[in-house]
């Protein structure tokens, strides 16, 4: 375990000096509290203005059992999943990152009847 708290560590380190990252988020089965032996540690980076030089630059950050994703890159629902149940690492500009919860939220909610019907479907 130390040597995925190392790893860890470094990573977060490594983007928290980029100076395009807005927030990083846990999510996934760690910040709910569910992770199993072999559960993976998820990292949502929330970044400025993506563009593809940043996007590889961090997409490439990654250790042993740790997976960061580029939260512009994932799913409205994962996206709303990470802020609902997601853990607060680490937040430069907390102007910017209202509003981009706000966006999620505002999508979310125009679409939740949408996400409620496909759910229902799969669990019938």
């Amino acid at each position: 375990m130390d040597t995925i708290n190392e790893g860890l560590e470094k990573v977060l380190g490594d983007l928290k000096a980029h100076p395009k990252v807005i927030a990083i988020y846990l999510f996934g089965s760690y910040a709910k509290g569910c992770a199993k032996p072999l559960s993976d540690i998820d990292i949502a980076v929330i970044i400025d203005e993506p563009d593809p030089a940043t996007e590889a630059e961090l997409g490439s950050l990654y250790s042993e059992k740790l997976d960061v994703v580029l939260f512009h890159r994932l799913p409205l629902y994962i996206q709303f999943e990470v802020f609902r149940y997601g853990k607060e690492l680490f937040v430069r500009d907390s102007d910017k990152l209202f509003e981009i919860r706000l966006s999620v939220l505002r999508g979310y909610l125009e679409h939740s009847w949408l996400y409620r019907r496909m759910e229902r479907d799969v669990l019938k």
